[in-house]
């Protein structure tokens, strides 16, 4: 429509009008001031974080055919018009495919004038692991997906309240989402864009500003006024993102979802893997022209969904690995199917491994949580029938309660920790397992079960011996002895534990020094003692050991004479 019609000899400064249509018209000065604003807000943004960004390029995106089912679910979630809730929260564990979805998500949507903003975090990104250009990137994006209904507005408001870029959290939501958006008429939001994709708040290294951010969300949409946007969030679950979601306050605007193998994730990965690899046939061309259509079979790809166990991340790496342009990619298989990388090799799961190094990172006290993780990855063969639990790892350990909680608080991702403190902790994904028992992968994470073990026995002998619970003594006197049998390569850390343990043994037979519990131990618990012999004195014959071969003697020597001088040596091997 024409404003002023027929009008003359007159002007008009620094103001903005309205036209029928809805669209916002400025004028003159208040056109340079809503400029002048947005420049200023563009620059306190992190574009990176947007779903085009150059920066996470390729992104993860949903290979063809695959995720149909969870994506029809969120698709018929975003375009029904009647529906009650207006937050969406899709979870699931690390490397699920989550990020993926939400990736295809805001592209489909990009294109039918739905989608209104986007924030990827990312924990190495400083300007995406953080909630300070959060609000901000989300207004700018706002800005340029509405256009003339809300641009001028939001640019004005930062003309006109600069410190706005350094406000609180929720005075920015207010002045450059609430505010702007609340001045449209309802009935225009039916053509407008109205959402919003958040992945990977998790990733958000402040656990605390996770729970800011959803409670301001909360705040928002359970107003009596609510904000007429819509989100999606894509996390894991961990402990603190679950609790706020769990508030009884948001029951009425939330729908969640589980991205489970209810969603046929087997099959997806599977679809996957058969079409990468036929790619990679052919993008080698020459190189692969002797090896069969079908490759590599049927019977490889299953192999591979099930170590997978519902990972597509772990999927996405093998076929890096073997798609490497400068590597035969039968060979390439083959070392992946092996599991063991050869030396001169890199590992063929960098991306997994990164993954997990990070996730690992958020436990500040690294050596406990390793002793942890070895009670859970306790072998069988070591005296206990079940994965251990809660209870048994603070008995083991001889931790106060509620410790080992706190631990692991950030580890729900890649451990199935229960509510329920009697019921085992477990590995949620095999790929996690390997990752931590090899060296090369895992790094300052990696598990040396045996020697850990072992370690675990010796630095708490007194503890273990003098325990009220049976059941625990049994369990880690006979483990003591039989992972210290297992170590090839025994650690200056072990050996020197296994000299102190000496030492206080061969003072207790000579009578140097009383010690009642060390005597319990030695009608208790002698084995460990005699497989400790038998290790020292095999090992020290082993032309790798030359460096500690005197040391091994001499423990071999010294537990062998303490234990001919208690009990025969026929009854320590009974």
């Amino acid at each position: 429509m024409s404003l002023f019609t027929r009008a003359e000899n007159f002007s008009v400064r620094d103001c903005s009008f309205v036209a029928g249509d809805n669209n916002t018209i400025l004028i003159g000065d208040a056109q340079d001031a809503a400029r002048t604003g947005l420049k200023l807000l563009y620059q306190s943004t992190s574009p990176e974080a947007s779903y085009d960004a150059e920066q996470r390029y390729p992104p993860p995106n949903c290979h063809p055919g695959t995720r149909t089912r969870i994506l029809e679910l969120l698709r018929q979630w975003i375009t029904d018009q009647s529906k009650l809730t207006s937050i969406y929260w899709l979870y699931g564990p690390a490397g699920a495919g989550k990020s993926a979805i939400a990736q295809t998500i805001c592209e489909e949507f990009s294109t039918c004038n739905g989608l209104a903003a986007s924030f990827f975090f990312a924990r190495t990104d400083p300007r995406r692991n953080n909630l300070r250009f959060f609000v901000l990137t989300i207004a700018y994006q706002i800005a340029k997906t509405l256009g003339p209904f809300v641009e001028g507005w939001i640019g004005t408001a930062i003309h006109h309240s600069p410190e706005i870029i350094e406000a609180t959290l929720i005075k920015q939501f207010q002045q450059l989402i609430v505010d702007p958006c609340r001045r449209l008429p309802s009935d225009s939001w039916l053509a407008l864009p109205r959402l919003i994709v958040i992945d990977g708040l998790d990733e958000c290294i402040d656990i605390g500003s996770q729970e800011r951010l959803l409670s301001i969300l909360k705040q928002l949409k359970t107003s009596s006024n609510p904000l007429p946007i819509e989100f999606l969030i894509c996390c894991r679950p961990e402990p603190r993102i679950l609790h706020t979601f769990n508030d009884f306050d948001l029951h009425t605007v939330l729908d969640r979802i589980e991205l489970s193998d209810n969603f046929e994730s087997d099959s997806d990965i599977a679809h996957y893997l058969q079409d990468e690899f036929q790619r990679i046939r052919r993008d080698h061309g020459p190189a692969m022209g002797h090896v069969s259509q079908s490759w590599p079979g049927e019977d490889i790809i299953q192999q591979l969904v099930q170590r997978a166990c519902g990972q597509f991340i772990y999927a996405k790496t093998v076929i890096k690995y073997v798609g490497d342009y400068y590597c035969l990619p039968t060979e390439q298989l083959d070392i992946i199917l092996n599991i063991a990388v050869p030396d001169t090799h890199e590992s063929p799961y960098p991306d997994l491994d990164l993954l997990y190094l990070q996730i690992l990172a958020t436990c500040r006290e690294k050596d406990l949580l390793l002793d942890v993780l070895v009670f859970i990855l306790w072998p069988k063969e070591y005296g206990l029938e079940h994965s251990a639990s809660y209870s048994d790892i603070e008995l083991f350990l001889f931790l106060p309660k509620g410790k080992l909680a706190t631990l692991l608080f950030g580890l729900h991702s890649v451990l199935e920790i229960p509510e329920d403190t009697h019921s085992p902790i477990s590995i949620r994904h095999a790929s996690f397992e390997d990752f931590l028992v090899d060296p090369k992968r895992s790094d300052r994470y990696f598990v040396d079960i045996n020697e850990r073990i072992t370690l675990c026995f010796l630095e708490n002998v007194h503890r273990v011996i003098n325990t009220q619970y049976p059941a625990i003594r049994v369990a880690l006197l006979r483990s003591g002895g039989l992972a210290c049998s297992h170590v090839k390569s025994p650690s200056e850390k072990l050996l020197s534990a296994l000299e102190r343990f000496r030492v206080d043994l061969r003072k207790l037979s000579n009578g140097s020094f009383s010690d009642s519990v060390l005597e319990r131990f030695l009608f208790r618990g002698l084995y460990p003692v005699y497989v400790v012999a038998q290790w020292a004195r095999d090992l020290a014959k082993s032309p790798k050991q030359e460096v500690n071969k005197v040391r091994l003697q001499v423990l071999a020597e010294e537990f062998g004479s303490i234990l001919q001088e208690w009990v025969p040596v026929d009854q320590c091997r009974a």
